[in-house]
């Protein structure tokens, strides 16, 4: 059996045995949540992925009446907090922010992870959508990717991102093998550090999420390069986007809900209504947008796909760079 014909196999069980829940719910999804829930985010406070795990709980709190509380349990890339989800009951008082790494990425690149994304948890609902930024430093003398993969040619140049493995690292990785050109990769352990060094100019070009880039953009301090999205972002629309350059690049973070196997349909039919409501609002929409987010609300169904689809694509990416966690 091929892996695209086996994931879709595994998708149909999935619902299946959503549908089967169902029918055959505990009494308690029937009052589901009585008390408070947890959302486990497997990074620290105050990134990206713990900013939007608040925004969902605060969602979930005010549409459902119980508080929802935010766990952080970094570690591994976030496979600890995963770990942690996964050995839960499945009743729904214990979520996990997905993330690229947890979703996607992290069984291509660890020995082991600890968990099947695609069948040890149960997609709810995609929260949003967040891009990355290449960006160089002025020195380099470059205003946009095709004079970037065009100096790369003639000289060797050096980038940095913030997470082997994670979205930043593919990012790059994927624009310098669709770009054709060979570069000195330095790896750095968050935004912060790499910023250290390419701030001054010591690396030649990095990617980072674009919150955390674009004010240095935005300052001057360095050049945009491009988005990693498939195009231009709405909150940025004048920066043009790495595929315009390169047709079919694309390297975006999603994030959103799943829940431990097992966990009644009619619980994540629950949480899934009140995400769709929250996220629409349009106050969502700008809170986000401060963040260079998008909200992405939509069936457990799309959410469930689009991991599928990025288990592939970012596994075979991972094994054509050779990438491996420490």
């Amino acid at each position: 059996m091929s892996k695209a014909s086996s994931l879709v196999v595994l998708r149909r069980r999935a619902l299946l045995t959503a549908g089967a829940g169902l029918l055959a719910a505990p009494a308690f999804a029937a009052t589901w949540p009585d008390r408070p829930v947890r959302i486990l985010v497997g990074f620290p406070a105050g990134g990206t992925t713990d900013i939007l795990g608040r925004i969902a709980a605060q969602i979930l709190q005010e549409e459902l009446g119980q508080p929802v509380v935010v766990e952080n349990r970094p570690g591994a890339g976030s496979n600890i907090a995963a770990q942690a989800v996964l050995r839960s009951p499945a009743d729904g008082y214990t979520l996990l922010l997905g993330s690229p790494g947890t979703n996607a990425i992290n069984p291509h690149l660890y020995a082991n992870s600890g968990y099947d994304p695609l069948k040890d948890f149960l997609p709810i609902s995609q929260i949003a959508e967040v891009p990355n930024l290449i960006a160089a430093h002025p020195s380099v003398g470059v205003r946009n990717a095709a004079a970037l993969i065009a100096l790369a040619k003639q000289r060797t140049l050096s980038y940095g991102e913030t997470s082997i493995g994670g979205s930043t690292h593919l990012a790059a990785e994927l624009f310098r093998l669709m770009g054709g050109f060979e570069a000195t990769h330095v790896p750095y352990r968050g935004s912060a550090p790499m910023m250290t060094d390419l701030l001054p100019g010591r690396i030649d070009f990095g990617t980072d999420n674009l919150p955390s880039i674009l004010p240095h953009v935005r300052s001057g301090a360095l050049v945009a390069i491009g988005v990693t999205s498939a195009e231009r972002w709405p909150s940025s629309p004048d920066i043009p986007a790495i595929a315009e350059t390169l047709p079919g690049y694309e390297v975006t973070a999603w994030f959103g809900l799943v829940a431990p196997r097992g966990t009644p349909a009619e619980i994540i039919a629950k949480a899934n209504a009140a995400l769709r409501v929250g996220l629409s609002k349009p106050e969502t929409a700008s809170r986000m947008a401060e963040l260079g987010a998008r909200p992405l609300p939509g069936s457990p169904e799309v959410y469930q796909a689009r991991n599928e689809r990025e288990f592939v694509r970012l596994g075979d990416l991972i094994r054509r760079v050779g990438i491996r966690a420490e």
